[in-house]
């Protein structure tokens, strides 16, 4: 029976059989936005892409709602109004209320884990906080008629990452060319990193530089990079976490970064 390997948190977690994997995605512990190691491709591609489980998400996402009893939830937005740049839904987490997000940045919190299926979220056109899990536009109905629109969008966010992630703690400093702020890297990859900044104020889109020192076997870089996802701090954190990709980099250093990902796998 063959196995495969994912990525959850950026670390590599198997081998599991498929049906591990379906069973998994059936009690929600991983999710169709996770990625699996494609040995003929040498890459790594979302579940929802994968040969051998592709039929199985068209399967989920074309399933029929069996449920009798009549929905409450008000029905999923017409695809344009789903990649409208309208910032219109908002993410709670414990106390706190952040956002406003478009819907399009959600899916994208949701792929690089930064929001989870038990988190309430908020939309304009609800009357209450809503779990990710219970919104019909994360189902995977919703999902797959969003990555099958062709929209020019959409393509940033079901994205194939190249590299897998890998754990990488490394001292940096942060600036916006107007204030600096203390750094500590989570996860890193060639193409992007996870941080925690003692700033909770930065939000996707902004740009920022960044001026690492040197870590494992990476060499101290400078970057410039944009913010794709925050998360505010939970359990006594101080520092929130961010993701961000990388927008200039010297390519001596991502081959850097990139056999460090390697060994680290």
């Amino acid at each position: 029976m063959e196995k495969y390997y994912l990525t959850q948190n950026g670390k590599p977690v198997g081998p599991w059989s498929l049906s591990d994997i379906l069973l998994n995605l059936k009690g929600q512990s991983i999710s169709w936005t996770d990625y699996l190691y494609d040995e003929s491709r040498k890459d790594w591609v979302l579940l929802m892409d994968h040969p051998v489980l592709l039929p199985h998400f068209r399967e989920m996402a074309h399933a029929p709602t069996t449920s009798s009893v009549p929905k409450q939830n008000p029905k999923p937005a017409p695809i344009e109004a789903q990649i409208s740049k309208e910032k219109e839904w908002f993410a709670l987490r414990g106390d706190n209320k952040y956002g406003p997000f478009t819907h399009l940045e959600l899916l994208k919190m949701l792929q690089d884990k930064q929001l989870y299926e038990f988190d309430y979220v908020w939309n304009v056109r609800f009357t209450s906080w809503k779990r990710v899990a219970e919104c019909d536009e994360f189902k995977p109905q919703a999902v797959n008629a969003l990555r099958e629109s062709g929209h020019p969008d959409v393509g940033d966010v079901f994205f194939r990452r190249r590299h897998a992630r890998a754990s990488y703690g490394a001292s940096l400093v942060v600036h916006n060319n107007r204030q600096v702020w203390k750094g500590e890297s989570l996860e890193i990859s060639p193409g992007g990193c996870g941080l925690m900044v003692d700033n909770s104020t930065l939000e996707p889109g902004q740009s920022l530089f960044l001026h690492f020192k040197a870590g494992d076997g990476v060499p101290p870089f400078n970057a410039i990079c944009e913010v794709v996802s925050k998360q505010a701090p939970v359990h006594g954190e101080k520092w929130s976490k961010y993701g961000v990709k990388f927008t200039s980099i010297s390519r001596q250093v991502q081959l850097a970064i990139k056999e460090y990902t390697k060994k680290a796998a």
